[in-house]
């Protein structure tokens, strides 16, 4: 039997991922409510400095999590992944260190942060307040015949344990104020460009890629991250309108996850006359080359968090 929303394997490991909630020959738009999500802790091995894990979807192109750090918590050993990984602050502040290069980011509620595949990391929670954080990994999570990467060989570059050689900073090509619609693919930064440099790049709401979909029936879209392997944004959907406010039809050369952060938000597919309502903090996936229309049926601005993989 294919493993299904309902059916998954009990304990925790890697088996499940890309195959959840259905294997790759079998996917279908549907509705994960947390109730439905895979729960994991890492690292399972040292329960007393781990993050808890919901796995929402993991297909053979994406994966999206949702992790909590209790105040004063953090994870280790730092992690990598064999793909890009996104992180979005739904909630508290996150210090992301990168134990390669030694460059710290604190990450607020409704910031992102790029990490290169292949670039360690290790999140630190220094408040008293829950930290939350939406994840986007594509293409892959881990390598499905290796499983994690291995532990760090190298001394981690930390205040009082490294003294090395002042390396030449790089130009920082996301500093740049130009951003357009022709960005697009290569924001903040050229992909393999990132991956090069293994150097976290921070999105605050100065850094995102903002622009208008829709001609007649505009809304608006602010990207975190958009690159060879995955994008990551936002859009905002306001009330009222000729009916209920709905976005044109558009359809994706990858899998979609929608994350609802502000909601309900309705999800209407016009070649199958089908919809579905993903309530506040739920997800949808919705598989590559299924025409989809959001729309908001409330009286209050509904708001989404989409990460696609591999292509828009």
């Amino acid at each position: 039997m294919p493993m299904s929303i309902l059916e998954r394997e009990e304990g925790v490991s890697y088996r499940y991922y890309y195959k959840y909630p259905f294997p790759p020959d079998k996917k279908r738009p549907v509705v994960v409510t947390k109730d439905k999500t895979i729960v994991e802790i890492y690292p399972p091995d040292k329960p007393y400095s781990s993050n808890i894990v919901w796995v929402w979807v993991s297909t053979d192109k994406i994966t999206q999590t949702m992790y909590q750090l209790s105040p004063g918590a953090f994870f280790g050993p730092p992690d990598a992944h064999a793909g890009d990984e996104i992180y979005y602050v739904l909630e508290g502040t996150l210090t992301v260190l990168a134990p390669e290069t030694g460059t710290v980011n604190e990450v607020h509620k409704g910031e992102a942060l790029l990490i290169p595949k292949d670039s360690y990391h290790q999140g630190y929670n220094f408040t008293d307040k829950v930290v939350k954080v939406l994840c986007l990994i594509a293409p892959l999570m881990w390598d499905p015949k290796k499983g994690p990467a291995p532990p760090l060989e190298k001394e981690a570059k930390m205040y009082k344990n490294y003294i090395g050689p002042i390396e030449d900073i790089p130009e920082k090509p996301w500093a740049s104020p130009r951003r357009n619609i022709d960005l697009l693919g290569r924001w903040p930064i050229d992909g393999n460009e990132a991956r090069r440099l293994k150097e976290h790049i921070k999105i605050d709401a100065n850094k995102m890629l903002t622009l208008i979909h829709g001609k007649n029936h505009p809304m608006i879209v602010r990207f975190y991250v958009s690159n060879d392997l995955c994008h990551m944004g936002e859009f905002e959907l306001p009330p009222g309108g000729e009916g209920p406010r709905t976005s044109e039809p558009e359809t994706h050369e990858g899998d979609e996850v929608l994350y609802v952060a502000s909601g309900p938000i309705t999800v209407f597919l016009p070649d199958k006359l089908d919809a579905y309502e993903i309530p506040e903090g739920a997800v949808m996936l919705i598989p590559e080359g299924i025409k989809h229309q959001y729309q908001n049926f409330t009286d209050k601005v509904v708001r989404g968090i989409f990460s696609i993989a591999p292509r828009l």
